[in-house]
């Protein structure tokens, strides 16, 4: 491909984080680069529309790469992408192919035998299967969604069948581990465990039979958040998974383990997945680099214009960001090869320091370095999961590691079998050690720096400094008595040495529930009150309208924070005629107040009527009716009090919003004809209509339970929009879903839910008895 549209001899390089650019590099006219290279050399202009971008394995969406694509559009480069399992459709009309080639290798005589199964993994490969493999001496892979399962299933499977041999691999593992299975030096019988990482990249030899657990866990984007949720498998992945052995051996075998209605026949490719609408924060960045608005950029995914304003206004408040450029403190931070929060920390961290944010700022988390079985005695520093996991890589330097090079660069190098022996009895994951050690070397050339072959341990001196420079930037997100700024509720994480209670800086991780339902967890360092005391600020005096048992009207407060909470409030009321310096911030505070519903103004009820009819018009819309919208709402209100100067003067002031003379009688009169219910299985079902955050216009179906265990998409009248849905049941909690898929799955926890708690009842009831 590079031959045919160069037309000469071919130079090629590799850029990444172990092998930096070089005074070689402009001759190369083929480099292989990561996301995260190519979207720095965007940014600095680097790639212009003279280059062509081949993008292999197009279907496995990031944040960064989704970035890559959106700059290389900007800068009219030439796309020429592949893949093995997508519906190319969707990349077709965004890349604007001139042609999409779509080949098949798959012969018909090598078809698999797949049998779809509702068991359960380990249920599966109980003694009679392993027999068959035994005896039939089969190559297995069982792809499951966890590390922890992948485990389990390698060493369960290994202990009671000595000669199989088995093995596992995850993202938390070296390659080299099944090396031996990559180079055919394995005999069959085996059995391979692994997860997603391996779905693709890796063929493994004498491999004639794949188990596949359909089960997986992807973030979904709520509300700009990446939240962590388990679903099921999509098309893409299945046929992946299957792929190994379908149409390339020789009796080949598939078993899929699900609870749903799988016709493997019938699995097509689909569109991918994006993940840049929950990364608003590395978008703003990218915008600021480039200097311009994320409105300029041509995205695969809807953004959260919300978040992505969120973002622009705490790096602005930051100082990384002025006018929409980044500043100069904020190219600086930018510049570091690390999270932004990390990169704060090490433009401000005092030499002491440096050695322990460079190692800390590539560990994902103390939970994703160790395994769930850890023996982490004397390294632990409790209050900081941060210095427990920097210890733990010290320790893995200090006694089996020495200062080496590779590709002509300093890094922390170990010797394979001592770290492996530390590893296993540690329990610590040797790939994230070795992760750990290349990123902390881009980190030191970085910072201009040497990489120093002994590591200081952390101790209580260490954390009282680092806890002390967190507080006074506190880069992080903050958790205080597990709670956010927001009043969102974030338990500390399961496997971290902090205390609940109290202040934690560290990283939000969103999951959700078995029932679907948003949570958080924080990893991090615990911040002494004494420091958050010390750098909390006092605010400017505010207007703002209160409504409490005491008092109600236009106050001024006047507040103690520190980066988003309230330490203390000082609560007094609002002089009338209002002081000039709060004259607007007053007026723009009884806005509010009208639109909440709160204030004692005459008109209030005529003018909560008409933001319920708006609400009513701006839902049905789909979110497309201007004169809707909450923003010229508020206008329409401030305009109405632009001369109140006091408190009598506002409850004297003529208020009017009036949705028919707004919107026009044909528009109103088509927006009214939208059906509020349909008929479903002899029962008239509620059709509720909303805006949702990404999508525009859904209908919401209220179903009854039986309704929707008996809904088939054959059922249902067409819409013109997506369609959502919510099974309500009594006092219990409801379950939402987005497709049927899900709802079916959220039903069936629900069952198992209640089944669970009927067998507790009973054994309480038992007791109770005696």
């Amino acid at each position: 491909m590079a031959e045919t549209i160069l037309r000469a001899p071919l130079k090629v390089g590799v850029v990444n984080r172990e092998r930096e650019a070089t005074p070689e590099t402009p001759t190369w006219n083929v480099v292989i680069v990561t996301t995260g290279i190519a979207r720095r050399w965007f940014q600095d202009g680097l790639i212009t529309a003279q280059d062509t971008l081949v993008v292999d394995e197009i279907h496995q969406t990031s944040a960064e790469m989704e970035l890559c694509l959106a700059l290389g559009k900007r800068a009219r480069c030439r796309f020429i992408w592949l893949s093995a399992t997508v519906d190319p459709s969707f990349y077709a009309q965004y890349l604007t192919s001139a042609e999409v080639l779509e080949t098949r290798a798959f012969d018909p005589a090598k078809a698999a035998q797949v049998n779809v199964l509702a068991e359960q993994p380990l249920e599966f490969l109980n003694d009679r299967f392993i027999k068959t493999v035994m005896r039939e001496r089969r190559g297995v892979a069982v792809f499951v969604p966890t590390r922890a399962e992948v485990e389990q299933i390698a060493t369960e499977l290994g202990d009671r069948w000595p000669n199989l041999a088995t093995a596992f691999y995850h993202g938390g593992e070296p390659i080299r581990v099944i090396r031996p299975f990559l180079d055919g030096l394995v005999k069959r019988p085996f059995l391979l465990a692994m997860t997603a990482a391996g779905q693709s990249a890796l063929n493994i030899r004498g491999l004639d039979t794949v188990v596949i657990y359909d089960a997986r866990y992807t973030n979904v984007v709520e509300r700009g958040k990446n939240v962590l949720t388990r679903a099921y498998l999509g098309a893409n992945e299945i046929l992946q998974m299957a792929g190994r052995v379908h149409g390339r051996v020789q009796g080949g075998e598939v078993y899929i383990l699900s609870d749903r209605d799988l016709e493997f026949a019938d699995l097509r490719p689909t569109a991918p997945e994006f993940q840049l609408a929950g990364d608003a924060e590395r978008v703003a960045i990218t915008c600021a680099a480039i200097g311009v608005d994320a409105a300029e950029l041509d995205l695969p995914v809807p953004l959260d214009r919300r978040a992505y304003r969120e973002s622009v206004a705490m790096l602005t408040e930051r100082g990384l960001i002025d006018h929409g450029r980044l500043t100069t403190y904020g190219r600086d931070v930018e510049a570091m090869p690390v999270e932004r929060p990390w990169g704060e920390l090490l433009y401000h961290a005092e030499p002491s320091l440096v050695p322990l944010v460079a190692v800390a700022s590539n560990i994902e988390s103390l939970h994703r370095m160790t395994r769930e079985e850890r023996q982490l005695g004397g390294l632990i520093v409790p209050g900081s999961d941060h210095i427990t996991a920097y210890n733990v890589y010290a320790e893995a330097v200090n006694k089996h590691g020495y200062l080496g090079e590779v590709y002509g660069l300093p890094r922390h190098l170990f010797r394979d079998e001592d770290i492996e022996r530390w590893a296993e009895e540690r329990g610590v994951l040797v790939k994230a050690i070795e992760d750990i050690a290349l990123g902390a070397a881009s980190v030191y050339r970085q910072l201009e720096l040497p990489l120093p072959a002994k590591l200081p341990y952390g101790d209580r001196k260490t954390l009282e400094v680092f806890a002390d420079l967190v507080a006074k930037i506190m880069p992080f997100d903050l958790v205080i008595d597990e709670q956010t700024a927001d009043g969102r509720e974030a338990r500390v994480s399961r496997s971290s040495v902090c205390g609940s209670w109290g202040a934690i800086a560290g990283t939000l991780r969103y999951f959700a529930d078995r029932f679907g339902v948003p949570r958080a967890s924080i990893e991090g360092t615990q911040i002494p009150e004494r420091a958050i005391r010390g750098y909390a600020r006092r605010g400017r005096p505010q207007a703002v309208f209160e409504r409490q048992r005491r008092r109600e009207g236009l106050m001024v407060v006047r507040a103690v924070e520190y980066f988003g909470f309230t330490l203390d409030r000082d609560v007094e009321p609002l002089p009338s005629p209002f002081p000039e310096e709060l004259a607007d911030a007053a007026r723009q505070a009884l806005v509010q107040a009208l639109l909440a519903g709160e204030t004692p103004h005459p008109g209030q009820g005529k003018v909560r009527r008409a933001l319920e009819r708006f609400g009513h018009y701006w839902r049905r819309s789909g979110g497309q009716l201007s004169q809707a919208r909450s923003e010229e709402l508020s206008e329409q209100i401030a305009a109405q009090l632009a001369r109140v100067r006091s408190w009598d003067e506002f409850i004297g002031a003529r208020i009017v919003l009036d949705p028919d003379a707004a919107i026009p009688e044909r528009e109103r009169h088509r927006l009214d004809s939208l059906p509020s219910s349909v008929f479903l299985y002899g029962d008239r079902v509620p059709v509720d209509y909303d805006v949702e955050q990404g999508v525009g216009g859904i209908v919401r179906l209220r179903l009854k339970e039986g309704q929707a265990r008996r809904l088939h998409p054959n059922d249902l009248p067409a819409f013109d929009r997506p369609v959502r849905y919510t099974v309500t049941r009594g006092k219990h909690e409801a379950v939402r879903a987005s497709s049927l898929d899900e709802l079916r799955s959220g039903l069936r926890t629900l069952k198992s839910a209640h089944r669970a708690r009927l067998m507790r009842a009973g054994r309480r009831g038992r007791r109770r008895r005696r």
